[in-house]
């Protein structure tokens, strides 16, 4: 018992000591107690702001185009193949226009022409010619022996041709006559073709009574040219054929035509 005394002496003054200090107050809290909670709030709080929109993103470029893919290139050519043809030759038409000027031409549609060939026979004849319409005209030559000239014979073209004349004949006659005219022209030019009526009257002819004047009739076909040259003057000729009848004679016998004279 005497010992039990001083330790519960030392232990009551050990408790003491501790209860005096601050960590008194620590030891004697509990442990891991929640904070107290906060007081009561009488006022509501002030409304929050909007939220601010967020920006938008900015825009983005556009990936770069890739480049098309390049074309295959061509399989080699053997060496026996054959280049490609070349391509077709178009023909462009250019239209052209030509613009011609005619030199302004008087008209003449009357010519009065002089055959010199008969006057080697001894006889005389000329020719009045008129345009009636473009391509057609007609025409009148008179005729007549006026001088003695040997003619030949009886069978004679020459003396057939001028009315079975003789070398001691006279004789007046008429050919009337129609030409078609191949080009048109406002006068008696270019080629032309055409018949014509003989008549006539002979003395001391080869057919017939020899003593009186004998009627002789024929027809002829005539083709030729002429041309009328600036100022008038005409110049024309061509080939033909006929045929003459007098009393109980007939005679076919070319003819040689050439006249020159003047157109108005």
């Amino acid at each position: 018992m005497a010992q039990a005394a001083p330790v519960t002496r030392s232990f009551a003054f050990f408790a003491m000591v501790v209860a005096t200090t601050p960590f008194a107050t620590i030891a004697a809290a509990q442990p891991n107690l929640p904070p107290p909670p906060p007081p009561p709030l009488t006022a509501e709080p002030p409304p929050l702001p909007p939220p601010q929109p967020s920006p938008a993103p900015p825009p983005q470029a556009p990936p770069p185009a890739r480049p098309a893919p390049a074309p295959p290139s061509p399989p080699p050519r053997s060496y026996y193949e054959q280049p490609p043809p070349p391509p077709p030759y178009r023909v462009h038409r250019r239209r052209e226009v030509v613009y011609v000027v005619e030199e302004y031409e008087p008209p003449r549609p009357v010519a009065i022409t002089f055959s010199p060939v008969p006057l080697i026979w001894g006889r005389v004849s000329g020719t009045f010619e008129v345009q009636i319409a473009p391509h057609h005209s007609l025409l009148a030559s008179p005729n007549a022996l006026v001088f003695d000239v040997d003619r030949g014979g009886r069978y004679n073209l020459i003396s057939e041709g001028l009315g079975f004349a003789s070398q001691h004949s006279s004789s007046l006659g008429l050919e009337l006559g129609y030409h078609y005219w191949w080009r048109w022209s406002r006068s008696l030019s270019g080629p032309f073709l055409g018949p014509s009526l003989l008549l006539g009257s002979t003395t001391n002819a080869y057919a017939g009574n020899t003593a009186d004047a004998q009627g002789y009739w024929g027809v002829a076909l005539d083709a030729g040219g002429q041309h009328v040259f600036p100022g008038g003057f005409t110049l024309g000729g061509g080939i033909g054929v006929a045929y003459s009848h007098m009393a109980d004679a007939g005679a076919l016998y070319p003819r040689v035509l050439l006249q020159m004279g003047w157109s108005f």
